[in-house]
């Protein structure tokens, strides 16, 4: 059960029907302007990206975060906490919270449907991942 009351695979549930309504291009991009508006040193990280590529590469994260959420196998997680750990990206753990934040904030914006209920449920569904890569940040993947 989370905190809501509701087992973890029913948030998921919520939060993949969410990620149906928004899914698409205004989405990420909304998403990332969100991201790099933040107050954190994000803007640096993304100096050089192809921002199409990245949209796409969210996409992809986003469903397997979704999917170690209901079936928590490292291998799922294991490339891309290889890419964002220290000796690649190095995005440090204090700033996960920032890409929940922008992510929750941008469904808000553009999910008619979103409620308080939807809100939970994304961020239960993504904290499972959003935990192993911040264990991994130092050593990689397992």
């Amino acid at each position: 059960m989370t905190s809501t009351g509701q087992p973890a695979a029913q948030q998921v549930l919520i939060a993949e029907e969410s990620y149906r309504r928004v899914q698409g291009d205004p989405f990420f991009q909304a998403f990332y302007r969100r991201l790099l508006e933040t107050e954190a040193p994000i803007h640096a990280k993304f100096a050089h990206t192809d921002f199409e590529r990245q949209n796409k590469l969210l996409q992809h994260g986003v469903g397997l975060l979704f999917i170690f959420a209901k079936r928590p196998n490292p291998t799922l997680l294991a490339r891309i906490a290889e890419r964002h750990s220290s000796r690649d990206l190095d995005i440090p753990p204090a700033l996960y919270p920032h890409f929940v934040e922008s992510l929750v904030a941008t469904v808000r914006e553009h999910d008619a449907a979103c409620t308080e209920e939807v809100e939970a449920a994304w961020r239960a569904a993504v904290e499972p991942g959003i935990a192993f890569m911040r264990r991994h940040y130092g050593n990689g993947a397992p």
